[in-house]
């Protein structure tokens, strides 16, 4: 069975606008190393500290707190806190003020970028990698997706999976992340079933920061993902197609969210069974799922002609490299 799979370019662009959740954690700007920006989002409340330094070189740190303006918009005055304890000295009490600075304004862009402006200045900021490599290295590991097919079927409006991102890779110049549909939660990776009938090959546009998936859901199915993603969440679209067909990209696909639910290093070394034995008949995908009898008309889809096109002619390599 053939793992190759052909990256292409999706334009940015021509993703669907979906709601994300903007990711806490130390965020920074690639352009300008040494200073950082810890963000944390407790429902619809945010706090910043910015690390920075003073005009003598000295470490600063401000913060900013306040309610987002929608999903994902932050405007709010600056304060500075000085007078403190030392690291280890007895405790006392610290002064904090609103600074003159003005207002920040933080506009996140996706899971994990954002840009900040502040004093008529637009600074870039991305979530730091620690430790997770590049985009597909940091999709190694488990992940439990949810699918809203409310759209597709009047019966029941959502339905789960789980897929492992196992291991990188390159074919033929091609650099993937290769796994399957865990066979089971029990399994920490992918089984010899599972690997044989509904594995899964990835690539990332680098340039465009997009991630695309297929997956083998069944004998019958394929599911193409179309996505954003973060350090422990992804968003975007799943398109379910008959194989020797072609999905229709000018209607809606499945709305998918997807969150991290063990690390690439359980699926390296957790404990657990690694293969198991095949079974005796095939497991249903997706689309088999849903009741044929109460699916209905989903709404246009927001791909323009060009990205269809490009989507379609990619599918057509996809299914040649995973028959």
């Amino acid at each position: 069975m053939k793992k190759t799979l052909t990256l292409l370019t999706f334009m940015f662009a021509s993703l669907p606008t979906l709601a994300f959740t903007p990711e806490s954690g130390l965020y920074w700007s690639s352009n300008e190393p040494g200073s950082g920006y810890n963000f944390e989002i407790q429902d619809n409340f945010f706090f910043g500290v910015f690390y920075v330094y003073d005009n003598f070189g000295n470490p600063y740190w401000y913060t900013t707190s306040g309610f987002l303006d929608g999903n994902s918009y932050y405007e709010g005055p600056i304060y500075l806190s000085e007078d403190g304890p030392c690291l280890a000295c007895q405790w006392q009490q610290n002064n904090t003020y609103q600074t003159n600075l003005g207002t920040v304004k933080i506009n996140f862009l996706t899971e994990t970028h954002a840009n900040m402006t502040l004093l008529g200045e637009t600074i870039a900021l991305e979530r730091f990698n620690f430790f997770l490599g590049d985009e597909l290295q940091k999709m190694r590991g488990e992940w439990q997706v949810v699918y809203d097919v409310s759209q597709y079927s009047d019966n029941y409006p959502f339905y789960g999976d789980v897929l492992i991102f196992e291991q990188t890779e390159t074919f033929n110049g091609d650099y993937l992340a290769t796994g399957c549909r865990s066979e089971s939660t029990a399994y920490n990776r992918c089984t010899n079933y599972a690997l044989n009938n509904n594995d899964l090959a990835a690539a990332y546009d680098f340039q465009n920061n997009e991630l695309i998936a297929v997956v083998r859901d069944d004998a019958d199915y394929y599911l193409a993902y179309y996505l954003k993603t973060g350090t422990n969440q992804f968003d975007g679209e799943a398109f379910s197609y008959r194989v020797g067909s072609s999905p229709n990209l000018n209607l809606a696909g499945f709305s998918v969210r997807g969150f991290r639910s063990a690390s690439k290093h359980f699926v390296d070394t957790g404990t657990g069974p690694s293969k198991s034995a095949g079974k005796p008949s095939a497991i249903m995908g997706l689309a088999q799922m849903l009741d044929s009898d109460r699916v209905k008309q989903a709404p246009t889809g927001s791909l323009d002609k060009s990205t269809q096109d490009r989507i379609l002619a990619t599918i057509q390599k996809l299914e040649n490299q995973l028959k």
